[in-house]
């Protein structure tokens, strides 16, 4: 399957019959009930902000899981929330909804304990940190970069699932510094794990901008195509500055999506190459004191 670059490209193939049938194959999980619940009050023309509260405190663990998340740096809050009311109330309905979708996930993805822990880690510091920089810079929505951050590689476990030797597959495109990371997968797979990333994100309903940033996040020719939305480019951006910062803070030499796409971050997200690296040094602190 041809490699998306653009926007048109990966709406096409998102459509396509070919795709939809592989897509069957892959036990993608289905949207969870409370996020269906959550999305439907969104859409209402008088959202109840009450409503959405009930419907996930009636989960414990989600409830925890955002109150955690809510009260953490990322969203700066004057004051602390101690219930769901009081979060929907400090961050808006569109927020939950998107960190609730967020967080179903972790539920759902099957795996090794072992590299689903790890999996989890990475999504985490990587929802954190492009969270941080969207809060303070401005460039894009909070709940979009934590939403991207959180989804963008849900399907790696997904093609670990479908394909035995999936992991030979994901150490080349780990380190291939020529092809791009879903070239290797398409030589080797016939799909990728940004399509079927983004097939997920499309199935569960999540705003568009986000489904086609996962989709192309691998592809920085969309730096270079003005057709493509900014918040899709600021997203992908986004996330290559945090993956750099998790690669540094594990002590791991081997770069290589950097290599490829970090020229363009500066200009995708209107800051100076310092201004970039000041990020990458203030995330990696952060993350060695626990993202608190």
């Amino acid at each position: 399957m041809p490699i998306a670059r653009s926007a048109e490209d990966a709406q096409r193939q998102m459509d396509s019959g070919e795709v939809q049938d592989l897509i069957k194959s892959m036990a993608i999980p289905p949207r969870p009930l409370v996020v269906e619940q959550l999305q439907r009050e969104l859409t209402k023309d008088d959202p109840d902000m009450r409503s959405a509260a009930k419907i996930v405190a009636q989960d414990v663990g989600l409830t925890v899981a955002v109150l955690k998340i809510v009260n953490s740096p990322m969203y700066g809050l004057s004051r602390r929330a101690e219930s769901v009311d009081q979060a929907v109330g400090l961050i808006g309905l569109r927020q939950l909804t998107n960190l609730v979708t967020a967080l179903s996930v972790r539920n759902l993805l099957k795996g090794d304990a072992q590299v689903m822990a790890r999996f989890y880690d990475t999504s985490a510091k990587r929802a954190y940190a492009m969270s941080r920089m969207a809060k303070t810079t401005g460039l894009v929505d909070v709940g979009l970069a934590q939403t991207f951050g959180l989804f963008c590689d849900v399907g790696i476990p997904l093609l670990r699932n479908r394909f035995p030797n999936y992991v030979e597959t994901l150490k080349l495109a780990n380190t291939d510094p020529q092809r791009s990371f879903t070239a290797v997968e398409q030589a080797a797979h016939n799909t990728d794990h940004a399509l079927v990333g983004a097939m997920m994100a499309k199935s569960w309903s999540l705003p568009d901008t986000v489904t086609l940033a996962i989709r192309l996040h691998h592809d920085y020719e969309v730096f270079l195509d003005p057709k493509i939305p900014r918040d899709v480019s600021r997203l992908i951006a986004l996330g290559l500055v945090a993956e750099v910062a998790i690669q540094r803070f594990a002590r791991l030499h081997s770069t290589v999506e950097w290599d490829k796409g970090g020229d363009f971050v500066a200009g995708a997200l209107v800051l100076a190459p310092l201004e970039v690296e000041e990020w990458i040094e203030q995330l990696i602190e952060e993350f060695a004191t626990g993202m608190e």
